[in-house]
């Protein structure tokens, strides 16, 4: 697997995550953009074309770093959540707890089982939801890659056969 980005260029853009937390993830966060951007023919458009001009290079080095930041976002989540008593561990991840009632008396706390509420953020979903974890890289790769070409001119985000003769790697 080819990294796009290294940890000098990500922390021009992400000066807080330190390099041992980006080697972690920055593999990952090239796998998700190359199961975005490989076609029903298998072809990984950003191994056998990355993009040449500048733009588009640039636009897929930062995909990359936004991908390692969400990523990052929702490790840190994760482990504060799991830290924390307002949330459980759930086959679809981690649910979190809302309190629906406070009694004085023997000092009792009840929780609702239901979802965070109006306020959670996409982060919180995503903690709680696969799903919505799921379609946070995909929104993430599309506001970057939409339109965005390889150095044979096929949109990155194109899922039809490559039209043009690729040695199978």
């Amino acid at each position: 697997m080819t990294a796009y980005i290294d940890y000098e260029y990500f922390k021009t853009l992400y000066p807080d995550i330190p390099k041992e937390v980006f080697n972690r993830l920055s593999w990952e966060a090239c796998r998700k953009m190359d199961a975005a951007t490989t076609g029903i023919d298998g072809v990984r458009k950003l191994a056998v074309a990355f993009p040449v001009d500048e733009y588009s290079s640039e636009t897929v080095k930062r995909c990359a770093c936004a991908l390692v930041d969400v990523l990052n976002q929702l490790k840190q989540a994760r482990e504060n959540a799991t830290k924390a008593s307002g949330y459980t561990e759930t086959t679809n991840g981690l649910q979190g707890k809302v309190i629906s009632s406070i009694s004085s008396g023997n000092e009792s706390i009840s929780f609702s089982s239901g979802s965070s509420g109006s306020s959670a953020t996409v982060i919180d979903k995503a903690l709680s939801d696969k799903a919505a974890e799921a379609q946070l890289y995909t929104d993430t790769i599309r506001e970057y890659l939409s339109g965005v070409s390889d150095a044979n001119g096929v949109n990155l985000l194109y899922m039809g056969r490559y039209p043009h003769c690729v040695r199978k790697e």
